[in-house]
């Protein structure tokens, strides 16, 4: 479920000149939950987070202004401002306390990084996680497509200064959209149009020359920005779209560096990858916050598990689990907090293996409800269930690492489960006739809605615990 933003502007005390600044910016969500900021680059504003924003907006208060000079923020005139990313950097920490913004995960990308990183050196206390998407931190994520930058960095002089008006044009900015991109039919003409628009209005091309100048300044803080990183070691998500033609896939590579357990993630895009890989890169996201600001679950709800806290009443169950895996799963303690509910949950899993759907199917059924929820635990367990049920290799793989079977039967079980999962249960006559096509019935089609239901609830708990994934459930683990 996602939340409709707020558009809204709020004026801002320029401390340089005292003059007020209306930032314009996007939020959505609940005020208490908690925040993500997110700062965009160049040329772009916060409409670039439209589609994040609304797969977050459920779950966490997020923010994203439009920088000073980008977007419907105010855009003084580069003569009497003075753009430079120092000053961009205050401006958007004087946002941040216009709007009581104390605590916040930082989502940058391209120029919101260095933006962001400077917020992050001045008050890390308020940096609950940092999450790079795109956005450059060190320099051999510098390609040679800012070659034309640096030489003015080296020479700012007038011819080199007008060489860098040919990336201010309509094609540059279709490029960086569409560059590296399989299929560019998933990127919105909005986009890039808007982003124009604004990149077209007068005294806008001397703001972004002054900018694309002062980058060099961004490079000389780079030690700065890294010592931020290994003094306070904030949990860090880099996803990249690894195409982009600036910043390189080095440049996220180079995170674990300062950041040795930092997350690297890569999706087969470019500069802009929330236009074409929303739904990848927006669930790579949530779980990594899942896991680093919900702070009231796992441990804080739960306490230990293990069986020193099981109730006396769960403990004959956990012992048929045991007989059934060889260990009790984690995720069997974490439901054993409600005794009746995991007894309710084997007595389910015994139901489902009479129903119609061989074995393999019901574990490809339980995989796909378990990926559409995100619940990596389940994932898990069915893909190593389905290997000790005889499944192939291709079939295990592909339930570890998703993706569509090449058995037409089971890619119909798939697609049917995730169908329920993703669509709040109200699946299409695309997904009914593309069961049925594969030889199922209306018996299949209940008995698949069954798996979900059930992964609804062990997947709901999963998250809840925030059990860890049992040895005996990865990758080379003994069936």
């Amino acid at each position: 479920m996602s939340t409709l933003p707020d558009y809204q502007t709020v004026s801002v005390s320029d401390r340089r000149t005292g003059s007020a600044l209306n930032l314009f910016y996007r939020e959505a969500g609940h005020e208490d939950a908690p925040a993500v900021l997110l700062l965009h680059g160049f040329p772009a504003s916060s409409h670039q987070y439209r589609g994040l924003i609304a797969r977050l907006g459920d779950k966490y208060r997020v923010i994203a202004p439009d920088l000073p000079g980008f977007g419907f923020s105010d855009a003084p005139d580069a003569k009497t401002f003075g753009y430079t990313f120092d000053h961009l950097a205050e401006v958007i920490e004087s946002f941040t306390d216009a709007i009581g913004l104390t605590r916040y995960a930082l989502y940058v990308f391209d120029y919101g990084a260095p933006v962001g990183f400077r917020l992050a050196v001045s008050r890390p206390e308020r940096v609950s996680a940092l999450i790079s998407q795109n956005g450059n931190a060190y320099e051999e994520g510098l390609s040679e497509g800012w070659n034309p930058i640096r030489a003015y960095w080296r020479e700012p002089s007038d011819a080199n200064r007008a060489q860098l008006r040919g990336m201010l044009a309509a094609e540059t900015t279709q490029f960086q959209y569409r560059h590296g991109e399989a299929d560019t039919s998933h990127i919105a003409p909005e986009s890039y149009t808007l982003d124009q628009h604004f990149l077209d209005r007068a005294g806008s091309d001397e703001i972004q020359l002054d900018l694309f100048g002062d980058y060099r300044t961004n490079v000389a803080a780079y030690p700065r920005f890294h010592e931020y990183f290994r003094t306070h070691r904030p949990p860090t998500l880099a996803v990249w779209g690894k195409n982009d033609p600036f910043f390189l896939p080095a440049g996220a590579e180079a995170f674990r560096r300062d950041i040795p357990d930092a997350e690297v993630r890569f999706v087969d895009g470019g500069h802009f990858p929330l236009e074409s890989h929303l739904d990848e890169v927006a669930g790579i996201v949530r779980a990594f916050l899942a896991r680093t600001l919900d702070v009231a679950q796992g441990a804080a709800l739960f306490g230990m598990l293990g069986e020193a806290t099981t109730p006396a009443q769960a403990q004959p169950i956990l012992d048929a689990m045991r007989g059934v895996f060889g260990f009790v799963p984690n995720l069997g303690y974490a439901l054993a907090a409600e005794p009746t509910v995991l007894g309710a949950y084997l007595a389910w899993l015994q139901a489902l293996g009479t129903t119609s759907l061989d074995p393999i199917a019901q574990q490809v059924a339980m995989a796909a409800a378990s990926r559409a929820n995100a619940a990596d635990y389940g994932v898990a367990v069915h893909a190593t269930l389905a290997a000790r049920l005889g499944a192939s290799g291709v079939v295990v793989d592909t339930l570890r690492n998703g993706g569509a079977f090449v058995d037409p039967k089971l890619e119909a079980v798939r697609r049917f489960a995730t169908a329920i999962a993703s669509k709040r249960t109200q699946v299409s006559d695309s997904d009914v006739n593309a069961l049925k096509a594969a030889g199922f019935d209306r018996r299949a089609a209940v008995a698949i809605a069954m798996a979900v239901a059930g992964k609804t609830l062990a997947n709901t708990v999963a998250h809840l615990s925030r059990v860890e994934i049992d040895a005996g459930f990865l990758p080379g683990a003994a069936v």
